[in-house]
């Protein structure tokens, strides 16, 4: 047998060991996850109430600067629709970096797959990011704002898809975080540039004035696919051709680079703390 193919074979045997204990050790993250949220939030008068509050004043900000002052044209809930979204990947990203980086003295004393960390910071930020859902639509039912239809059949398309990318995205912060420290200070500005680039504080139609490479330089921004599908599911917008598989197909890349980066650095993580 050619030793190309022994040595492909026993990697996917050992990456199939890795998922495996991965899933054994799945109450574990949701007790790690459970533990950060509550703990993070003790010290406040509104407690886990925060994670939904944060995103949702930002929203509000943003609303009254572009929605009333410049007249964007754009109600609150579409606003806050790619705010929620865009936070929770914000949360996974900054979580991400910090899951390790936190957990010292566990990765110290306990034996686990060290992906259960980001895991975990993912599970945490899936709560608030399910229970802003909520919040969105006590907004925009009243309103008027949200058009029920067939499409909320997406959420259990783009949920998952979301997950994967945002622990994709995590891992790969997480394994950045270990050796370059310096990558907590520069996540924040990332962010906020990434939150300009994307079809948040602006509407999707903008898409139209920019030329043709403009055009194809934004739709490489992953969040323009998940808040576009987000947005069809929730509040019944039409939904553009090409995001559900330029979506599924982002998530997938970056999952599959966050991973691989993570599990090829995993042996040494101790050592660099």
């Amino acid at each position: 047998m050619s030793p190309i193919i022994t040595q492909t074979r026993a990697r996917v045997v050992r990456a199939g060991d890795y998922f495996s204990e991965l899933w054994s050790r799945r109450e574990f993250a949701w007790f790690l996850a459970m533990g950060n949220l509550k703990a993070r939030n003790a010290s406040t008068a509104l407690g886990l109430l925060w994670w939904v509050i944060n995103p949702l004043l930002l929203g509000l900000v943003y609303f009254v600067v572009f929605g009333v002052i410049f007249e964007s044209g754009r109600d609150i809930s579409y606003l806050l629709s790619g705010m929620f979204v865009f936070h929770f990947t914000s949360q996974a990203m900054t979580g991400g970096a910090n899951s390790i980086l936190q957990n010292s003295k566990l990765l110290a004393n306990i034996r686990f797959p060290r992906l259960i960390l980001p895991i975990a910071n993912l599970l945490e930020a899936t709560v608030g990011f399910l229970a802003s859902l909520l919040v969105l639509y006590a907004i925009a039912i009243p309103g008027g704002h949200v058009h029920l239809n067939l499409n909320f059949l997406l959420l259990a398309y783009i949920i998952p898809v979301h997950l994967l990318f945002n622990l994709g995205l995590g891992a790969l912060t997480a394994r950045l975080a270990v050796p370059f420290r310096d990558i907590n200070n520069i996540i924040p500005y990332i962010n906020r540039l990434w939150l300009y680039l994307s079809p948040i504080i602006w509407p999707i139609e903008f898409m139209d004035r920019l030329t043709e490479p403009l055009q194809q330089v934004m739709l490489i921004n992953p969040m323009f696919s998940i808040i576009g599908v987000y947005r069809a599911a929730l509040l019944g917008d039409t939904l553009p051709p090409g995001l559900l598989l330029r979506s599924g197909g982002m998530a997938l890349a970056i999952s599959a680079l966050g991973m691989v980066a993570f599990m090829k650095y995993e042996s040494r993580i101790v050592r660099h703390l």
